[in-house]
């Protein structure tokens, strides 16, 4: 446990400067300007590589779209022999524009669109994963007879320590099948004329940093199997999805949770149940989200405002916050923050971050940095890839930041800068919207 876990893989330090890729990350402002989020490529791909090594011999990582995703990631993905979790049709055409196959693309969502399911029915996806008994049937009838392989989710509580807002089990949780509908939408499946069920998989929840979860879930799901193995096509290994969740360190006194240790736990329950002598053949399946991009990625903003606080103590204001990390907002998630051009000065002194929302949104209650800093300085959020850029929005009008891809002293905006004519592109006044009325829809009827 230590700052450099949070910190990129490439990232370096000289003459009290930052860089990342190569980059000098005050030429990174200066050049596309701040709020930016700048990912390290080399990070991505050593932890793409280390994921598939890890689950060698048993299964496959899934990469959990929903994380963070541009067509960029995308395309470092499709080469790999990872899979990709989609939970909408838009994820769906970002990862297919970046080069990753329908074969290898897992159609997730508690609430699949009309539209989405007939995307699964012409195999733009290669599994979709049932959330519901509803969505069988309407999944079927899209089908008409047409061949559609599917997986369930099952909902089953584990002991997960987390925020309750990112706890994916459990009685209040919206995501998946309980055991008793469980039971019952495998005998739905294995009736049905169109579906085909390949596995079933439980997700937990986020930020698990015990690796012997992932062993409890795989019985979970194994026991599932044998009570309806009969269920399940025979042509193909049995699914059985671990989830993700897997831990990033935001702080540097936070626990690391290797890839390693997550596909051992799994390994250790598979020899422990025999699980293909129970089965039969078996590919396990593991969806990491957070731990392949969390620590790739880092949000650069410039400080914009420094004073006392009327209680005490001085505040610092950024040119970013809410709108490009609502994860403190949302979860009260900690982070780290740098003066990125001033890393050779003691960070003694305490501030209060907020960004520049007209909201109150804390972006750290408490952060040491340099005394000297002030307005016009850099600093750098470390472990900000995952659920920012995803999660971003256009609050107060604010157009959003730019994505920038650094590898071997080279930068590429692999999303750009959003303009004010892109904030406005959809607006209208009122005598420039047609207008529609009842009687167009009666004639439509």
């Amino acid at each position: 446990m230590a700052l450099g876990d949070v910190l990129p893989l490439t990232w370096m330090e000289k003459n009290g400067r930052a860089s990342v890729g190569g980059v000098e990350l005050d030429a990174v402002a200066g050049r596309y300007g701040t709020p930016c989020y700048v990912f390290d490529v080399a990070h991505l791909e050593s932890r793409l590589e280390e994921f598939e090594k890890a689950l060698g011999g048993i299964g496959t990582p899934v990469y959990a779209t929903k994380a963070f995703l541009c067509t960029a990631l995308a395309g470092l993905i499709a080469p790999t022999g990872w899979w990709v979790d989609v939970v909408s049709a838009g994820e769906l055409a970002m990862a297919r524009r970046g080069g990753i196959p329908a074969s290898r693309i897992l159609l997730h969502g508690n609430l699949k669109t009309r539209a989405e399911l007939d995307l699964a029915v012409e195999g733009r996806a290669a599994i979709t994963v049932i959330d519901s008994l509803a969505e069988i049937d309407l999944l079927d009838a899209r089908a008409e007879g047409r061949p559609v392989d599917v997986m369930i989710r099952l909902n089953e509580h584990v002991d997960l320590i987390t925020n309750r807002k990112v706890l994916t089990t459990g009685g209040h949780a919206k995501f998946g099948l309980t055991p008793q509908a469980a039971d019952t939408a495998a005998a739905r499946i294995a009736a049905s004329g169109s579906l085909r069920l390949r596995g079933v998989h439980l997700h937990a929840g986020s930020h698990i940093t015990d690796p012997a979860l992932f062993g409890v879930i795989f019985e979970r799901l194994a026991e599932f199997v044998v009570r309806h193995r009969s269920a399940f096509t025979s042509d193909h290994p049995v699914m059985l999805d671990v989830g993700g969740g897997l831990a990033s360190p935001y702080l540097r006194t936070d626990p690391v949770l290797t890839p390693r240790a997550a596909a051992d736990a799994v390994r250790w329950a598979m020899d422990v149940i025999d699980a293909e002598d129970r089965i039969g053949p078996v590919e396990v399946m593991m969806e990491p989200g957070r731990s392949l991009v969390a620590n790739a990625g880092l949000l650069l903003y410039t400080v914009g405002v420094r004073k006392p606080l009327p209680v005490g103590g001085e505040m610092l204001a950024l040119d970013g916050g809410l709108t490009d990390n609502p994860r403190p907002a949302l979860y009260d998630s900690r982070y780290e923050l740098l003066a990125a051009g001033h890393l050779d000065l003691p960070a003694e002194r305490p501030f209060r971050v907020f960004g520049r929302m007209c909201e109150t949104d804390v972006l750290l209650d408490s952060v040491n940095l340099p005394a000297s800093i002030g307005p016009g300085d850099l600093v750098a959020m470390p472990a900000a890839g995952a659920y920012t850029f995803s999660m971003s929005s256009r609050y107060n009008a604010l157009p959003r930041p730019p994505v920038l891809f650094v590898k071997d002293g080279e930068v590429r905006e692999v999303v750009r800068r959003e303009s004010l004519e892109d904030v406005l592109g959809g607006q209208l006044m009122m005598e420039e919207a047609e207008p529609w009325s009842i009687t167009e829809m009666e004639k439509a009827v």
